[in-house]
């Protein structure tokens, strides 16, 4: 008999339950070092008007996109993310100011 945690479903899910894990954390972690407002919707509708999510959800997206699996969250710098991130949203021409 095999065992459920053998099955390939199954670690797949695991996979990405822990993806989904590390990448909210990184998530709380770059709202709170750059001061974003997590409920607020300024930022996210700076960016993507028209849509309804707020500042958290934007950054998730972003973190999401940065970090496709589990094996490059193992291997990322917080401090580059950080710095990804922040590049990321003067790309969208957003003040630097507005972040914070």
């Amino acid at each position: 008999m095999m065992q459920a945690e053998q099955l390939p479903k199954f670690q797949q899910q695991v996979l990405q339950s822990n993806l989904r894990k590390k990448v909210r954390q990184l998530t709380a972690h770059l709202v709170t070092v750059l001061h974003i407002d997590p409920i607020g919707h300024q930022l996210a509708a700076f960016i993507c008007p028209g849509e309804s999510m707020d500042n958290t959800e934007l950054v998730y997206s972003w973190v999401l996109r940065e970090c496709c699996c589990i094996s490059c969250i193992r291997n990322l710098d917080f401090q580059t993310l950080q710095h990804d991130f922040v590049r990321w949203l003067l790309d969208h021409d957003v003040p630097v100011g507005d972040v914070q």
